[in-house]
Order: structure tokens, then C-alpha cells, then sequence
């Protein structure tokens, strides 16, 4: 993805016990780093770092509708987004359109919690979800 100016940032894990997860995710090798809650969609995300594994974001509902209810729903557990950070979307979108990928946005732009910077999920047809983070300095 960096030929589009994308750079990974974490993969975004749905679950419905995020203390399970959480406890598996300790055991092969990562660290809790931050926690947030995010009382828009009524979920609580959690960053865990490893030195030999890619970041994950556990999601978990906290109560009421969430984005991740079907999710959850189905899977009980499940990776459902890739997460990439840009410092220009609109050029980074641009550059995709032109290489003809299908990408859709299906979500409103919110604040990271983590990085408090806008981001947004989209569909890539042949991927499925991804968020990107807008890390474009505004002037």
C-alpha cells in the first residue's frame, strides 16, 4: 500500500470477550498500550504491541448498537479491518481511483481515539475494510 502513501498502522479485532482476547493476545507475545472508549459507537478499543507481531486493536462492545454487532453476532471473534495511516487522503484516494481499485468510504469521519486525528473506514473491493488515519498537517 505505499505505492498509494499508506502505511500500516494495526489490524482492528472484533470480539465479543475482549477479556479472553486480551489474555490470548498476552500469552503469544503482546502488551495492552492504551485503552479508550469510544461512547459514539459504543465500543472500547484497545491498542496491544508486540516486537515480532503487527499491532492489533481490540474492539468490544460496550452496550447498546455498535458497528460491530453483526460482527460479533456471527464470529464472536473476528479480524474485520486493516488500519493505515496517510499523510495526504485526498492525494492517497486520488492515486487509487487512478489505478482503478474500487474503494467506497462507508463511515462519517470520526476523531482516533488513539491518535486524535480524523479517520474514516472504507470498502476496497478484493481487500474489504479498511480505516485510514489523516495524519496531513493542517495549515
Amino acid at each position: 500500500m505505499k505505492n498509494f502513501g499508506l502505511k500500516f498502522h494495526h489490524l482492528g479485532l472484533a470480539t465479543d470477550n475482549p477479556k479472553l482476547t486480551l489474555k490470548i493476545l498476552k500469552n503469544i507475545g503482546y502488551k495492552p498500550i492504551k485503552t479508550r472508549s469510544n461512547k459514539n459507537y459504543n465500543v472500547k478499543n484497545i491498542i496491544c504491541s508486540s516486537k515480532s507481531h503487527p499491532t492489533v486493536e481490540i474492539v468490544a462492545k460496550m452496550g447498546g448498537k455498535s458497528p460491530i454487532d453483526n460482527i460479533v453476532k456471527k464470529n464472536k471473534n473476528l479480524v474485520y479491518h486493516i488500519c493505515y495511516s496517510s499523510k495526504n487522503l485526498k492525494k492517497t484516494l486520488n492515486m487509487m481511483k487512478k489505478k482503478k481499485l474500487s474503494i467506497v468510504k462507508i463511515s462519517n469521519s470520526y476523531l482516533s481515539p488513539f491518535e486524535g486525528v480524523d479517520a474514516s473506514f472504507f470498502f476496497l473491493r478484493g481487500i474489504g475494510i479498511i480505516e485510514i488515519m489523516n495524519f496531513e498537517q493542517k495549515t
